[in-house]
């Protein structure tokens, strides 16, 4: 079953630990359901399931954690424990898209899960979050369903298989001075994980 203290842990791992530069950001609900997405997608193609668990969809400005989302504007989400309601107490309204995630203990974050929060956070924690939909917007899960959003759809249902693929082209992130994808690694080793993967689902 989906955890809220664990997505509420990694939540807060980022939020504490975005660069001071990048204070405003780090508050935005957009940028850490990109972060948390980036954390995702690194931990499934070196580790070959979802670290927070969550599952996601294809929206307008790039994938998003539906559990996650629902989280941070304080709504319980479906797949959890009801009994972990009152966690949602820990994340407090600052405005309309910013958020502040009370501070969290670590223990439910696997070292494969903070490996994975610290490559998003090391990668792309010094950029907004209007920069990160961008980038994202790179990754063929979301790519595929580009025509369909574009077209009006709202959200679509993400297949995690597709999180093994690689960009056909940098579009996005070259923009932003990235000329060599972060998350490439090797095809064999990635095929044999996308193989094998068969315990998530994003319905």
């Amino acid at each position: 079953m989906l955890s809220i203290r664990k997505i509420l842990q990694a939540l807060y791992y980022i939020q504490s630990r975005t660069p001071d530069s990048n204070y405003k950001a780090k508050y935005d609900i957009m940028y850490l359901l990109k972060m948390m997405f980036f954390a995702d997608r690194y931990h499934i193609r070196h580790f070959g399931f979802v670290a927070s668990g969550d599952t996601y969809v294809a929206m307008k400005y790039g994938p998003v954690g539906s559990a996650t989302k629902d989280i941070l504007y304080k709504q319980m989400p479906r797949q959890a424990n009801p009994v972990e309601m009152s966690l949602l107490d820990g994340v407090s309204v600052v405005s309309e898209n910013d958020v502040e995630i009370a501070k969290q203990d670590d223990d439910e974050l696997s070292k494969s899960f903070i490996q994975s929060l610290d490559f998003a956070l090391k990668t792309y924690g010094d950029r907004n979050q209007f920069t990160l939909s961008d980038i994202t917007h790179d990754y063929p899960e979301w790519k595929k369903h580009e025509t369909a959003i574009n077209s009006g759809t709202k959200s679509i249902p993400m297949d995690f298989k597709d999180f093994f693929d690689n960009p056909e082209t940098l579009k996005y992130s070259k923009k932003q001075g990235i000329e060599i994808d972060p998350f490439v690694d090797d095809k064999d080793f990635l095929q044999a994980l996308k193989d094998d993967f068969s315990g998530q689902s994003s319905c």
